[in-house]
This record gives C-alpha cells, sequence and structure tokens, in this order.
C-alpha cells in the first residue's frame, strides 16, 4: 500500500472520532419532575433523583431550607447497592461503611454501603447538593437508593426525615449483530437523540506496553458480546462496531481503541441505561481476560483514567508515581504508586 493511501486511510479514521473527550461534563440542572418528600412544618425538603451519567450513573440530592432561619448540625446517611462504586462525590469529603441486612422475604443476607458526610450550618433559604458518581461494578443485580437527614431546628429539637426508596436494577442485554456502510457510522453518531459515553483504562504490569496486543483483545472482548466488526484501522488502532439489542430494540455502535496508553471503549445509543451496561461489560471482560492467562495478578492493577475531580477522561496513561494534569478542570493527579 503506498503512503498516500496509507495518510488517506488515517484521515479519513479520524474523522469518525467525534466524542474522544466526551466524559467531560458539566453541572446538572434540575428540570423535569423530580421526585420530593417535605418534612411535616413544610419547611425543610429533600430533592433528589438517579441519572444515566456517561458511563456510569450520577445521585443527586438537594436539601432546601426553605424557612427563614438556619438549620445546624446536618448529618446526611445514603444507602447505595454493594454492586455500586463510588467513583467521586461533591462535596469530597465523606465516609464510606459497609452494611449488611437479613432480607425476611427469602432469608438472603443483603450487602450496601452507607455513605455518610455532615455539615454544621445551612441558613435559611439556601441549599445544599450533593452529588455520588456511582460506577457498576456488576451487572444483572438489584438494590435500592435511600437517603436520611438529621439536623437541629430553630427550636433545639432533633429532626429527620427520608426520601422514599429508589429502586435500580442492571438489565441484562443481548446483542444482534448489524451491519451497517462506513458512511453511517458518521451520520448515526451527529443524530441529535444519540447519547455517548466512554470507559478509559490504564494497565500495569512488569514489561513493555503492546499495542498491537492489547488492541486486539480490545476487540475481542467487543467480539465476545457479538458486535458486528464494520471498519478497523491497524494503523491508529481503532476499530468500530455495530450491534442492536434485542431486549430494548437500540441499535448501539461501539469504537475500540488505543490511545496514549490507555485502552478505550467508546459507544453511542439512543438508550443511556444499555451504553452503562455495555461498557461495563467490556472491562469486566477484560480484566478478568487479563487475570485468566496471567497479565495481572490483582484487578487493582486495572487503573479508570476518569479525573478524580470532574471525571474528564484524562489525556493518557501516566508512568508510576507521576502526576497528570486534567485537561478540563486543570487539577493534577497521580493515578498510580
Amino acid at each position: 500500500m503506498s503512503k498516500k493511501k496509507i495518510d488517506q486511510d488515517s484521515e479519513d479514521a479520524h474523522e469518525l472520532i467525534l466524542f474522544r473527550e466526551l466524559s467531560a461534563k458539566d453541572s446538572i440542572k434540575f428540570e423535569d419532575e423530580p421526585l420530593q418528600y417535605v418534612d411535616q412544618e413544610d419547611k425543610i425538603n429533600m430533592v433528589y433523583k438517579l441519572i444515566p451519567f456517561g458511563g456510569n450513573y450520577l445521585y443527586s440530592l438537594v436539601i432546601k431550607n426553605q424557612s427563614a432561619d438556619p438549620i445546624t448540625e446536618v448529618k446526611i446517611s445514603i444507602i447505595i447497592p454493594e454492586f455500586f462504586k463510588l467513583c467521586r462525590s461533591t462535596p469530597p469529603t465523606l465516609t464510606i461503611e459497609s452494611l449488611e441486612s437479613e432480607d425476611e422475604s427469602n432469608n438472603e443476607i443483603i450487602e450496601e454501603k452507607q455513605v455518610k458526610m455532615e455539615f454544621e450550618l445551612l441558613n435559611g433559604d439556601s441549599q445544599k447538593q450533593i452529588n455520588l458518581y456511582l460506577c457498576p461494578v456488576l451487572l444483572e443485580k438489584k438494590g435500592k437508593i435511600r437517603s436520611f437527614i438529621t439536623f437541629v431546628n430553630n427550636k433545639d429539637f432533633v429532626r429527620a426525615i427520608d426520601t422514599d426508596t429508589i429502586n435500580i436494577e442492571l438489565n441484562p442485554f443481548s446483542i444482534e449483530r448489524k451491519i451497517i456502510p462506513r458512511s453511517e457510522i458518521k451520520r448515526f453518531l451527529e443524530k441529535p437523540w444519540i447519547k455517548k459515553a466512554n470507559k478509559s483504562i490504564g494497565i500495569s504490569y512488569d514489561g513493555i506496553f503492546d499495542e498491537n496486543y492489547f488492541f486486539e483483545q480490545i476487540i475481542k472482548t467487543i467480539q465476545d458480546v457479538n458486535f458486528q466488526l464494520i471498519l478497523k484501522n491497524q494503523t491508529n488502532k481503532i476499530s468500530w462496531f455495530c450491534g442492536t439489542d434485542l431486549v430494548s430494540g437500540n441499535d448501539i455502535l461501539v469504537i475500540g481503541q488505543i490511545l496514549e496508553g490507555k485502552i478505550e471503549w467508546l459507544a453511542a445509543s439512543s438508550n443511556p441505561h444499555l451504553l452503562i451496561s455495555v461498557l461495563t461489560h467490556f472491562v469486566n471482560l477484560f480484566k478478568h481476560e487479563m487475570l485468566q492467562i496471567g497479565r495481572i495478578s490483582s484487578e487493582d492493577q486495572i487503573y479508570s483514567l476518569e479525573c478524580k475531580y470532574c471525571g474528564n477522561t484524562l489525556p493518557y496513561f501516566p508512568g508510576r508515581g507521576k502526576s497528570i494534569e486534567c485537561n478540563k478542570c486543570n487539577y493534577e493527579q497521580i493515578i498510580w504508586n
């Protein structure tokens, strides 16, 4: 193949990557009829919701003091399922405890996590927002999220209120291969109702990072889920796949690539819940394969490359003990030591 042909393929390939920085997110605004609970005095209320947020879920809780007086000694407790990992939070200061309870209906032990935080004062006519960014680590699980707060009111009485329970189920999916022409890839990604998400990881192990080897491993994880290969560019280490989820009926486009030492899966679909499930499954398959063949001895050798402060995808996988600056929020951080 001539050099001119290779350069043209490289240029065409990169035209199709429309969302490499897609994990950079802005603050969420509450728009469409959130759930809410108002206490008996109609002075303190909690507004809350659980929504897809890129490749993760976002649980937001807003505590509103609608009275003229402050409340003090505010203590917040949020119960989340064990199959969620807390990626980050705002505010960042919190503690996490493990909980166990018994389901009397089937005599099973339910494992959960309790996220706790507190602050001294919430002034009158003001509010406090808590955001938990939750990364699923297992699929086909059911769980509940609920919140509780206690506070001291202007009469020096301790009050307690809670929210209704949000039930969450990470549903299974079943992919059927779908063939589309290369020209359809860009049109699919540009449709206004299409949601996009990604998972970007780094791997630490003894030896040189072999881009060709790990590119083939990315392709294997995607094909193992039955996606149809549409286009593969070996030079740029990027490939495109398409499939239809038989459970929801939604089409999904997947990109697998090696970029700056990062192992990445990018996905686009009109169904944001499907994106989260598929991307989580890819990462879990990759971890399992690396453990099985002895490339790593522990899942702790796989590192998420989301910024710890804003959630943006970091520009590259840094070396051991090296700091990296997020190109969105400009915070520096060390990924692994």
